[in-house]
């Protein structure tokens, strides 16, 4: 058991980082390793598949959202949204936004606009009242995608910058560098 909770602590540093550096292969590598733990704290199992799948998600955004990875993403959202829902009744400040950030990816992907700009707004207003920066930038920055996505260019860019500015005081330059090309690249488009 005690090898399992350090490896456990070292999976769930690695999933963390290659999320946030955009190793999405990584990333679900060690989520799939850490979900078949028999151990697995409570609350990192919360973060883990909010984590997976997002990371799910943005492997279907650049792949169109279709076949074997869209199946592994439907999974891993069902599986996550019903490990958060609970947890959302016990403790709306904390897991409000992930819910609504998973609801939104969701409904991007089966091009159901309305509703996810609904919920992205929705995902970005409660990461902000729960102080949550780093998940603030982030659900701005997946709203600016989605934006960019129905062609919304204008609207895309405000919410790059949104994003961009809770990274710069979350204090990810990486992040910020990330989101700077990606404004420059759509500008130059």
């Amino acid at each position: 058991v005690n090898a399992e909770r350090c490896n456990e602590t070292v999976y769930f540093n690695h999933i963390l980082q290659s999320f946030w550096l955009g190793q999405s292969e990584r990333c679900y590598h060690y989520s799939k390793k850490v979900l078949e733990f028999q151990f697995l704290g409570s609350h990192n199992r919360l973060m883990i598949l909010f984590y997976a799948a997002l990371n799910a998600f943005r492997g279907l955004n650049n792949k169109n959202g279709s076949g074997s990875k869209f199946t592994k993403a439907k999974t891993l959202f069902e599986e996550a949204m019903s490990a958060l829902r609970p947890s959302l009744e016990l403790s709306p400040l904390n897991f409000s936004n992930k819910v609504y950030l998973l609801e939104a990816e969701m409904l991007s992907l089966e091009k159901k606009h309305q509703e996810a700009t609904s919920l992205y707004a929705a995902a970005i207003t409660s990461a902000c009242s729960a102080g949550y920066v780093h998940e603030h930038g982030l659900a701005c920055e997946l709203a600016g995608h989605h934006y960019k996505k129905i062609g919304e260019v204008e609207t895309a860019i405000d919410f790059f910058e949104q994003s961009k500015r809770s990274y710069m005081g979350w204090g990810s330059k990486m992040k910020v560098d990330f989101i700077t090309q990606k404004i420059e690249n759509i500008h130059r488009n």
